[in-house]
């Protein structure tokens, strides 16, 4: 694009020409008409502030014809600067400037209006600068821009902050919360051009007050000099002149914040109260007692499982009954479990009342406390006689006992019960063995809940009461042979093994004392009941 200066260079070349060919045309140089007007171009027209545009003068006769004329330039209304060949140069100030361009011959003259325009952005000023924040505190900026002149150049400027806080895209500064002097901070961005401003962030007002130490200890009548800070809602300090109170006893304080402890010992808390303003701040304060006397452990008696775990705590006083606070070595010395150094008990796989076993001490002083390590929960059951051996009708009284996992008894109601015959079992676990002998595994059950345990028993036969002999009746001819079998049972029916000795008692032949076979003789006839097997 043609700056406003080269346009102007071009307009002085054309618009001289176009006149004297006008000029040409119209009238000889030699012969022209009386002058009637002169007309000044352009007009109107805009230029730049600094910037040169060439008028040019047209002179005509009442008939219209352009007559040459050498006019007189001047400048009527302000707006800027004419040389004697009609180029302006604008002012400075910008405006609307009528008729300000005046070329005259003799008596008339002719006239032209200039406005003359702001020139290019040469510089942004941004206001307020310097300001002065609070923490999160805003400020609206505003940015004007100027040409060389001086003149306000219309800008939409971009808007940064490069600490202290964020900027919006409207120039609202929003400050951060960190106290300072941020120069140059803000700046507003058109172009190549830039305006800054400097922010000066300080503490926002007092939103809290911190005491230390907190909390403090002190013997019974000892001093501590305590110390008030105040600070914003960022946390920045705020000086404050702090008035100085107690609250809750334990001692006194005065006016700088020097602290006399009392003479009753405790834990006074928040007893000390700094204030300024509605604001306060507060401290703690541990008032000890005179010189450890006693130790109390707790609890005391005690009782846990096996493998539990308990809390035991010291709590040491003064002659006078006065808590006097201590840091305990904690031991166990006669057994049932192992303590860590903060008092925490963990009870051993043995059960058993261990007598003042927990001990705290401090400095020679010592405290007991007894634990009962109790069994853990059920693991097992144990039924005895295992295996056992009844004869049939017989009884056995079987016992059960329960253990946990470690092996330690566990007091137990079981239930009985018989699960692979062989007998029956009363409540008390009374066996009582049936008429069938055999081996049962595992019959006599003894449960509580889901554990249980079991014994086996061996059920025998009874005394040998009967002997069956067979074959009977038997038919032999002379001198024929035959095995006799006998078949102990007891008064049940059940067999008995047996090993019988045999006799021939009626005749009829002879028998193996020991094979039970019987050899039939010569005489012919019926023996009755002649073989015999007999054990007793």
């Amino acid at each position: 694009m043609l700056s406003l200066r080269r346009l102007a260079a071009r307009l002085i070349v054309i618009v001289p020409l176009a006149a004297l060919f006008a000029m040409a045309c119209e009238h000889s140089p030699t012969a022209p008409g009386v002058l009637a007007t002169i007309t000044v171009t352009r007009n109107p027209d805009t230029l730049a502030v600094t910037t040169s545009k060439q008028f040019v003068a047209v002179a005509r006769d009442a008939d219209g014809s352009v007559v040459g004329i050498n006019p007189t330039w001047s400048v009527a209304a302000g707006g800027g600067t004419i040389s004697n060949s009609g180029l302006f140069t604008a002012g400075a100030a910008i405006g609307s400037y009528a008729n300000t361009v005046t070329a005259t011959y003799g008596s008339l003259s002719g006239t032209a209006s200039v406005t003359v325009i702001a020139g290019p952005l040469a510089s942004i000023t941004v206001t307020p600068t310097p300001t002065t924040l609070t923490v999160n505190g805003t400020q609206q900026y505003t940015a004007v821009g100027k040409d060389a002149g001086g003149n306000t150049v219309a800008i939409t400027p971009v808007w940064s902050a490069a600490g202290g806080g964020s900027i919006a895209g409207g120039g609202l500064f929003t400050a951060g919360t960190l106290p300072g002097t941020f120069t140059n901070t803000v700046m507003a961005t058109s172009g190549g051009i830039a305006g800054h401003a400097t922010v000066t962030v300080v503490p926002g007002p007092l939103a809290s007050i911190s005491v230390t130490p907190n909390p403090s200890l002190l013997a019974m009548g000892a001093t501590q000099q305590l110390t008030a800070v105040g600070r914003d809602a960022g946390g920045n300090s705020v000086p404050i002149s702090p008035v100085w109170s107690i609250v809750a006893g334990g001692g006194t304080i005065n006016t700088s914040g020097l602290f006399t402890a009392g003479t009753t010992p405790g834990t006074f808390a928040n007893t000390v109260r700094a204030t300024s303003g509605g604001i306060s701040g507060s401290a703690t304060v541990n008032v000890t007692a005179g010189a450890l006397a006693t130790i109390t452990v707790t609890p005391n008696p005690t009782s846990m499982a096996v493998g539990a775990t308990g809390q035991f705590t010291a709590v040491g006083k003064d002659a006078g009954g006065n808590v006097v606070q201590f840091t305990p070595t904690w031991s166990v010395v006669a057994g049932g479990g192992g303590i860590s150094a903060s008092g925490l008990f963990t009870a051993g796989t043995v059960s058993g009342t261990f007598i003042n076993t927990v001990q705290a001490s401090h400095e020679g002083i010592t405290g007991d406390a007894t634990v009962t390590v109790t069994p853990g929960p059920l693991a097992s059951i144990g039924v005895t006689p295992n295996p056992t051996t009844l004869n049939v009708a017989q009884t056995r009284l079987f016992t059960a006992v329960g253990r946990d996992t470690n092996g330690n008894l566990v007091a137990i109601t079981p239930t009985w019960s018989v699960v692979a015959g062989g007998g029956a079992v009363s409540s008390s676990g009374l066996f009582t063995a049936g008429n069938a002998p055999g081996t049962y595994p595992n019959t006599v059950r003894a449960a509580v809940g889901s554990i249980q345990g079991t014994a086996t028993v061996i059920v025998t036969s009874g005394a040998l009461a009967t002997i069956t002999v067979t074959p009977n009746p038997v038919t032999l001819g002379i001198g024929g042979a035959q095995t006799f079998t006998a078949v102990g049972r007891d008064a049940g029916g059940n067999v008995v093994p047996i090993t019988p000795t045999w006799a021939a008692v009626a005749g009829g032949g002879s028998i193996n004392l020991t094979t039970g076979v019987f050899t039939a003789g010569n005489t012919t006839g019926t023996y009755t009941n002649t073989v015999r097997a007999s054990v007793g």
